[in-house]
């Protein structure tokens, strides 16, 4: 009998390399960001009529179930502003059981040692043009708002039974993805297991990369600053799109060649302790003893 996955992916914690395993993955069927595998009705009709078995997993995941992160402003986050975070998580649990009342459940953590780096510097592979300490100054509080693990475990265990839900350490991912794939084939009871390469998706870039990024940025910006807005969308939304097409994008890291490490983290201390407190839930899990630190734990 088929069941429906629930992957909550909260942002920088392997969604992307979840989401390939899943969309190459024999055994489940998924599609970007499709509900369960399907965009629409007409989908599913599609899906009949096709000679093939029904999928043992239909998986729906995005790292929006884990944050709603809002519209942001043509250079990223400066128009986002805060919410109820919890209103949110909660409704949206509730709105997911009453869609599938017998999903199972995964989410991922990442501690927050490394989460503000790798954050960072995905901003600036998107056309970001901060500073962190301007950023976290901007955005600071949307993590430690929404990155309350004990909140959201809690949540969706009391929602759809503790043993439908599957809470496993990012670190895990970076340090042995052979088991952490292992631990979600045994989870999910996955016939046919199926792996796909090792190597890092979406991995973040070196200092001089970055530095090269968020100077190509600024200045793109600076420049078009004068135009009407609709302008400036139109400008740096193709931009972004560019830079989205490859990473690290050639010119980048030409540009890199010539550019000095302009990198810094003024005020990391800081925001990471902003999330102390926020893990207690994974204090005794057996999974996460090696990596308790990483949790301030």
């Amino acid at each position: 009998m088929s069941k429906v996955l629930i992957h909550i992916g909260f942002p920088k914690a392997g969604s992307t390399y979840l989401q390939t395993w899943f969309g190459e993955n024999p055994g489940c069927f998924y599609n970007g960001k499709s509900i369960a595998g399907f965009s629409n009705a007409h989908d599913i009709s599609k899906y009949a009529v096709t000679p093939d078995p029904i999928h043992e997993w239909f998986v729906l995941s995005n790292e929006d179930l884990s944050v709603w992160r809002g519209e942001p402003d043509i250079v990223g986050l400066k128009s986002t502003k805060l919410y109820d975070f919890k209103g949110y998580q909660s409704k949206l649990c509730q709105t997911l059981y009453a869609l599938y009342p017998g999903a199972k459940v995964m989410i991922i953590t990442r501690g927050c040692t490394t989460l503000f780096p790798s954050f960072y510097s995905q901003y600036l592979c998107g056309g970001g043009t901060s500073v962190f300490s301007e950023l976290m100054q901007n955005y600071g509080q949307f993590f430690s708002l929404g990155y309350d693990y004990t909140h959201i475990i809690e949540l969706y265990r009391s929602t759809f039974n503790a043993g439908n839900v599957k809470v496993l350490p990012y670190e895990l991912l970076r340090a042995d993805p052979a088991t952490f794939i292992s631990e979600i084939e045994a989870w999910m009871g996955i016939s046919k297991p199926f792996k796909i390469t090792s190597e890092k998706i979406n991995a973040s870039l070196d200092n001089k990369t970055l530095t090269a990024y968020r100077k190509v940025s600024r200045l793109l910006y600076q420049l078009i600053k004068p135009l009407p807005y609709s302008f400036q969308k139109y400008i740096y939304g193709y931009y972004m799109m560019v830079l989205n097409g490859k990473k690290p994008h050639p010119f980048m890291k030409f540009i890199a060649r010539f550019a000095n490490n302009e990198i810094n983290l003024d005020g990391l201390d800081e925001v990471i302790q902003t999330l102390k407190g926020k893990a207690e839930i994974l204090r005794h899990e057996e999974i996460y003893q090696p990596y308790l630190k990483e949790y301030l734990l």
